[in-house]
């Protein structure tokens, strides 16, 4: 019983391996013939085999050796310019920013303004106490009246050649002397008076009236952030690449998702010795008021380098040689060996001779040998209606040798 299976065993295997030589072997026929299997048996066989031959010659009728031509994706060479971002992390300052200190001490009598105020330059901020000023201001007053009263007397005096002209020119020099005491007491009058020297928005304001305050204390500060201005640093292989009004973005890191653009508009005159950084000053619109001063941001910058060939990045392939692509000419793949330069997300930009518009293999480069025909896909779904063949079944069958017993 056991014999029996394995004589059944093995007449299947010999079945299934005939099979398989019959469909990989052209030259299986004349073996088979050889061996005493009839002709209508190897019918079947012989039409497997021209349905394959003719959909290899449908597929690709310029194969070589009897290899069929690969079946290829291939796309078109183009050309970018090299990008090169620097990046840098900065801070921001208001576009003008000043600390207000009075120009002479005493207790404040008044405080005009609060946190977060808008003033204009000119704008009242604090007021000193300011009876003694007033006083020396109206007395100087008094003072410059009687002296331009004496000079005027003086000076009728000498049209008459009463008063000499020496006289006269005495009272002229008390005259004025007066003038610029008064003006004089303007000065310290006004001082005692707190102004702000520019437009912008009043930050903590750290004192109160009938505070005692001298000429370092500090009033309020006044940030102009209609712009703000951001330092930072970048390498010094980016110095001949700098120019003014080059354009910036720059990211607030409490921010995340927004930006913000500007402009270079101060380049430091030096790289510095101990970091190799050279610094760069951005101006930044603040329109909506949503950066403050002390912010810290993270500065984009993208510099334009030259112009290489560009390819899909299934284009490249990789072995021992180091990296190349598939050039496809007149349905010809030649090998190419390339250098990468640059990955981006879409392109390859590689170092090449390679012109643009050439096609280069995408898909099906594993099949493609150098110096091989290939067919692009587009072109083998279009050639892919060959002239109906004769049915296999209606040809004479294949003469078989006859074999003795």
């Amino acid at each position: 019983m056991n014999v029996a299976k394995q004589v059944l065993a093995t007449l299947a295997l010999v079945s299934c391996s005939t099979l398989v030589a019959a469909h990989y072997s052209a030259d299986v026929h004349t073996v088979l013939g050889r061996l005493g299997v009839p002709p209508t048996l190897l019918q079947p066989i012989a039409r497997s085999d021209d349905q394959t031959a003719e959909a290899n010659g449908a597929r690709d009728p310029r194969g070589q050796g009897g290899r069929p031509a690969a079946i290829v994706d291939t796309a078109a060479v183009s050309t970018e310019t090299i990008s090169d971002t620097a990046q840098a992390i900065g801070s921001a300052e208001a576009v003008r920013s000043v600390s207000v200190v009075p120009f002479e001490s005493g207790v404040l009598t008044r405080v005009a303004v609060t946190s977060g105020d808008m003033v204009a330059a000119g704008d009242l901020l604090a007021q000193l106490d300011a009876e003694t000023e007033e006083i020396a201001r109206d007395r100087a007053a008094v003072a410059l009246r009687l002296a331009e009263a004496e000079y005027a007397r003086y000076e009728s005096l000498v049209r008459s050649n009463v008063a000499s002209q020496t006289e006269l020119d005495t009272l002229r020099a008390e005259r004025d002397d007066a003038e610029l005491a008064l003006r004089e007491a303007d000065v310290a009058l006004q001082r005692r008076s707190i102004f702000s020297p520019i437009g912008g928005v009043v930050g903590i304001v750290p004192v109160e009236m009938g505070d005692y305050v001298s000429t370092s204390t500090e009033i309020a500060t006044v940030d102009d952030r209609s712009q703000v201005v951001v330092d930072f640093w970048l390498p010094e292989r980016f110095v001949s690449l700098l120019t003014l009004g080059q354009r910036v973005t720059a990211t607030p890191l409490a921010v995340s998702g927004t930006q913000f653009d500007g402009q270079i508009s101060a380049i430091g005159s030096r790289v510095q010795v101990d970091s190799r950084t050279i610094q760069v000053r951005a101006l930044i619109d603040n329109p909506e008021d949503l950066i403050r001063p002390g912010m810290s941001f993270s500065v984009t910058m993208n510099f334009d380098g030259e112009t290489y060939p560009a390819v899909d990045p299934l284009a490249v392939n990789w072995d021992a040689d180091g990296s190349y692509i598939w050039v496809v000419d007149d349905g010809v793949a030649t090998r190419t060996s390339v250098e990468i330069i640059q990955r981006n997300v879409d392109h390859i930009l590689i170092a090449s001779d390679i012109g643009t518009g050439a096609q280069v293999v995408t898909e099906g480069g594993l099949n493609v040998r150098n110096g091989a025909p290939v067919v692009v896909q587009g072109d083998a779904v279009q050639g892919d209606t060959a002239p109906p063949r004769e049915d296999s079944a209606d040809l004479p069958a294949p003469s078989v040798p006859e074999t003795e017993g």
